[in-house]
């Protein structure tokens, strides 16, 4: 089989013109003005089925709340040679840059969205199962923490383990919310200095608790950088100026983040590993 994703797209049978991108799961070219193609690297149809019924409900939540945010939503599944292939809106914006100011914005939207059953059909993450709505976010996430931590035995000590476990089982429960998980300032496109949509849902996209939201898109704003630390700051004091959190409560959310992704990163130890595991220890360290 021809290996050039564009040459797959077209025996697919759809005409595209050009590559607008491509990232870890795939590659993205143009089929018109209004729409997109993606050729996925890895992913079963029951998997990108299951991403149409979340994607699906997100897009009706945003609509019925009235937020202005767009979502790449599947409008069409096909399938070559056992590789999938998706259609999705060509969304508006280019991808932001750090500050608080935009991705704020987005959590706000997030908040006002109404949960659907649909919007808890991903796993969480991949390898995992959904996270149930009807259990408290904080007591899933232990529960996750602790099986993840199974997988990395030698970067995290039992008993930090089991504190994060026993602290996110401890939080208060709150009303769910739709929770991206990933929010990172690319993820977010911008128009005007405004969100227009929402790319990447996926990774830890549940029904939750917003202030993990929140937590994780402080710590993205600049992961590797001199400023990473001040970044951080700035946004937790913009959320829990705006929305009460918790600061402690952030922290403690960062740190799940972090071993959780870490244990996916276990087969890549690098710099991104280090980045996640500092986020445990900013956690559990004496102050």
């Amino acid at each position: 089989m021809n290996t050039d994703p564009l040459a797959v797209m077209r025996t697919a049978g759809f005409s595209v013109t050009h590559e607008v991108g491509r990232g870890m799961e795939g590659v993205v070219a143009a089929l018109d003005d209004q729409r997109v193609v993606k050729l996925w690297d890895r992913r079963p149809l029951e998997e990108i089925e299951r991403l149409r019924t979340f994607y699906d409900a997100v897009d009706a939540g945003l609509r019925e709340a009235g937020v202005p945010l767009t979502v790449p939503r599947i409008e069409e599944v096909a399938e070559v040679a056992g590789l999938v292939l998706t259609v999705h809106p060509r969304l508006r914006g280019r991808p932001g840059g750090p500050g608080p100011g935009p991705v704020v914005e987005v959590l706000a939207g997030l908040a006002r969205v109404e949960p659907h059953p649909d919007m808890a059909v991903l796993p969480v993450p991949d390898g995992e199962v959904p996270f149930d709505p009807a259990v408290p976010f904080g007591e899933s996430m232990a529960a996750l923490v602790r099986r993840r931590a199974r997988l990395v035995p030698d970067w995290v000590a039992a008993d930090v383990v089991e504190r994060m476990a026993e602290d996110l089982r401890s939080l208060e429960p709150v009303a769910p919310r739709l929770v991206h998980g990933d929010l990172g300032p690319v993820h977010v496109l911008l128009e005007g200095g405004r969100p227009t949509g929402l790319l990447d849902f996926g990774y830890v996209s549940t029904v939750g608790d917003p202030a993990f939201d929140a937590a994780v898109a402080a710590c993205l704003q600049d992961m590797f950088g001199p400023g990473a630390a001040a970044a951080t700051a700035a946004f937790d004091e913009a959320t829990t100026t705006r929305f009460g959190y918790d600061p402690r409560a952030l922290v403690l959310h960062r740190a799940a983040y972090g071993l959780v992704t870490a244990s996916c990163l276990a087969g890549h130890p690098g710099r991104h590993v280090d980045w996640c595991l500092d986020l445990v220890s900013s956690w559990h360290a004496p102050s």
